[in-house]
Order: C-alpha cells, then sequence, then structure tokens
C-alpha cells in the first residue's frame, strides 16, 4: 500500500473514532442529567443510552460515503449481509465465549462460591439474542467499528495491532457509561472506579482480538462480528459473574488464557506483516 495512501486510512480512522466518541457522549449527558441529577426530560434515559450505542454505526456509514462514495457504503452494506461464514468459524462464534463463562462459572463454584442469578429464564434466551444483537451493541456499534474502522487499520497494521488499537478506543468510548447511574459499568464500580475501567478495558480488548480474528477469517463478515458479539454479551446475561468480584477475575483470567491460546494458534495471521 503507498505510503500517502497509509496517511489517508490513518486520517479517515482517526475523524471516525473523535466523531463516534463525541457524538456518543453528547447522547449520553442528558442520561447523565435525568439518572445523576432528576433532570426531568421528555424521553427516559434509557433512550439516550441507546441512540448514543447506534452512533459508531451511523458514523461508519456516513464516513464511508464521505471517503468513498456509494461504492463504499455498498461495500459496508455487503459485509453486514455476508453470512457466508465457514462452519468452524460459526462454532467459533457461539462456542468460544460461552465456553469461558462455563469454564468460568465451574471454577467459581469450586471455590464454594454462590453462582449470581441469570438475568433472564432460559426459555428467554433467543428473545435476550435477538434483543441484544439489535439494542444493546452489535448491530449499532460493528458497522462502524469493525466494518470501517477495522478494514482501513488492516490496510496499515498487523491484525494484533488493529484489535488492540480499536479494543482501546472501544473502552474509552464506553467511559461515560461508568458515571451514569443504572449501567452495567456504572454498577461495577462497586469493586472501585479503577478496578472497574481497567478491567473492563482488559475485557474490551481480548473480545476485539477475537472479532478481529473472526472478520479475517470470514473474509471480512460484519455480521459475524455482530453475531460474536451479542453472544458475548449473552453470556454474560447468563452467567453475570462480573457482577461478583471474585467472580470478575476468574472471568478475566480465564478469558485470557482462552484469547493467548487462540493467538498463539493463529499468531502467523494476528502478527502478519503489512
Amino acid at each position: 500500500m503507498k505510503f500517502i495512501d497509509r496517511l489517508k486510512s490513518k486520517h479517515e480512522v482517526i475523524m471516525f473514532f473523535i466523531t463516534t466518541i463525541l457524538f456518543s457522549w453528547f447522547l449520553w449527558f442528558p442520561a447523565l442529567l435525568i439518572q445523576n441529577f432528576g433532570v426531568n426530560l421528555a424521553l427516559p434515559y434509557n433512550f439516550f443510552v441507546t441512540v448514543g450505542t447506534f452512533v459508531p454505526s451511523v458514523t461508519g456509514f456516513i464516513f464511508a460515503y464521505i471517503f468513498g462514495g456509494k461504492a463504499e457504503v455498498y461495500s459496508l452494506f455487503k459485509s453486514l449481509l455476508n453470512i457466508h461464514i465457514k462452519v468452524k468459524w460459526l462454532l467459533f462464534v457461539f462456542l468460544v465465549l460461552p465456553i469461558v463463562s462455563a469454564v468460568s462459572c465451574l471454577i467459581f463454584s469450586l471455590s464454594r462460591e454462590t453462582l449470581p442469578q441469570m438475568q433472564f429464564a432460559p426459555w428467554f434466551v433467543p428473545v435476550a439474542f435477538a434483543y441484544i444483537f439489535i439494542f444493546m451493541g452489535p448491530l449499532g456499534e460493528e458497522a462502524g467499528w469493525r466494518g470501517f474502522a477495522l478494514k482501513r487499520l488492516l490496510w496499515k497494521a498487523s491484525p494484533m495491532k488493529s484489535a488492540v488499537l480499536i479494543g482501546i478506543i472501544w473502552s474509552f468510548w464506553h467511559m461515560p457509561l461508568f458515571f451514569i447511574n443504572g449501567t452495567t459499568q456504572n454498577i461495577l464500580n462497586s469493586f472501585g472506579k479503577i478496578p472497574a475501567i481497567l478491567g473492563y478495558l482488559l475485557y474490551t480488548v481480548m473480545i476485539s482480538i477475537l472479532i478481529t480474528l473472526l472478520y479475517i477469517m470470514s473474509n471480512g463478515s460484519v455480521f459475524g462480528s455482530m453475531l460474536l458479539h451479542a453472544v458475548g454479551n449473552l453470556s454474560l446475561g447468563i452467567a453475570p459473574l462480573i457482577f461478583s468480584e471474585k467472580g470478575a477475575v476468574i472471568l478475566l483470567a480465564t478469558l485470557f488464557i482462552t484469547v493467548s491460546v487462540i493467538t498463539y494458534k493463529y499468531r502467523k495471521i494476528m502478527f502478519r506483516k503489512v
């Protein structure tokens, strides 16, 4: 890739990151006013939180048009509908993070701790998955983080570097939610704000690594990225170890070992030179 093209892609990604963060934070500010200061607004705080989570994908499409025209928008839209994922990687999507949660629960229970209660009944899992997929991140974020940003970062950096960078920015993007009463991130503050933020950063980076590998192995399927994102969020609801300090540590440790093993197995792909 030519040097000038690398600079162009870097500029596009930086603009995407800045715009996404600013507009999401702007939309989340009313939620802060409602939840933390009792300000009465016409819309509930959940509305602002949910709309804010759609900013990455919306910004991804807008910038795809600005920097690449209709052809780039079509390419991004096509990647959202790319369901041609090999069976091996579909198993990866639906098994890796649930297995991490299951193993973490087993270790947690062996330590004679009481498992946290599921956030919804087993029969409700399909409905919960659909709700999470649409309203809790995957649909609203992945066209931006992976469809726009990752695609361009892979032009100028190794998949591992790209995954870690997006993971860090992705985690930073969530930062206001740690200060809004009632959000999942805010609940994690019971462990202490700094441990909660650092733990969340580590989790987000590791999930970003898994999604990046899947994105590459599925020929740029953003649909696959959305599925893995949704399965990850669903797993946290089925086995909410993150609401227990010991459980969160066990979950992070299990995920770290899993991601490390997978990264080593696919090291030639994840650390390939551009």
